[in-house]
């Protein structure tokens, strides 16, 4: 869950914390929903998030390398959309999230489904 969390807009401003699964139900012989418990941390505010994703070229190269998925205005519209979930987040505010994840069995591998 961590790695999927990571490779998307929100991951690339938060990470997880004190992940906890509640419950687990087998909806198939390859297939699985998980009842899941995070804390949501921005590592980063929604204005400096914005101005990346927004204008590029206002900051280092680094910081364009890490973003460069989500630049320009598909990145702001998803950002943006995050505001319905957490309003304009700020560095280091905390959010204690429960979801269900649904898991597929994938060549052996177990894969969270978005």
């Amino acid at each position: 869950m961590k790695e999927s969390h990571e490779e998307t807009l929100i991951g690339l401003v938060s990470h997880l914390e004190d992940v906890t699964i509640s419950g687990i139900e087998p909806i198939a012989s390859d297939r699985s929903r998980v009842s899941v418990r995070y804390e949501l941390v921005f590592d980063m505010g929604f204005s400096r998030a914005i101005r990346i994703l927004a204008d590029p070229g206002s900051v280092s190269g680094g910081e364009r390398e890490r973003f460069r998925d989500h630049l320009g205005i598909i990145g702001t519209v998803e950002l943006t959309g995050l505001t319905s979930l957490y309003g304009e987040f700020e560095k280091g505010q905390r959010f204690n999230v429960v979801r269900e994840i649904d898991f597929v069995k994938i060549k052996g591998k177990w894969v969270g489904q978005p």
